[in-house]
């Protein structure tokens, strides 16, 4: 889910600078895909009325993170929005596939170390978020 990848990102921020923030943000976007999550469920494939349903959903949700993250953090909103972006990116890099030749290499590795893709996997995204927001809060 993308909201765990955003707080992912804001967390990044906040503890890094922004030099290294950024490179840092996008690289937990694959330790967090290599951990059971949601996916790979019957009723949710791509352009599905339930996917559709879910972008929604994700995307309201990466907004609110990023809205509460910048509430606590108001000085690094800028640094903020940029590692949100690049912790997000790899997933917005799948519309590329089977576009780009020069991407395959990524989407292979992006494919293998999705193995933890379960339907239940919204209770290890619920426990990860919970936890990123604990993370935040002791920060702020």
């Amino acid at each position: 889910m993308g909201f765990n990848h955003t707080l992912a990102g804001t967390i990044a921020a906040v503890i890094l600078p922004a030099p290294i923030a950024p490179l840092i943000a996008f690289l937990s976007h694959f330790a967090l895909d290599a951990t059971p999550h949601f996916g790979r469920h019957k009723n949710i494939y791509p352009y599905s009325p339930g996917f559709i349903r879910l972008l929604v959903v994700d995307a309201v949700l990466c907004v609110i993170s990023l809205g509460f993250s910048m509430w606590l953090f108001p000085h690094l909103w800028w640094l903020m929005i940029i590692c949100s972006a690049a912790s997000t990116l790899p997933d917005f890099m799948w519309l590329l596939r089977g576009r780009v030749n020069w991407l395959k290499g990524f989407f292979r590795f992006a494919s293998v170390i999705q193995w933890g893709e379960r339907p239940y996997g919204w209770i290890f995204e619920l426990a990860y978020a919970l936890f990123f927001v604990i993370i935040l809060l002791y920060l702020s």
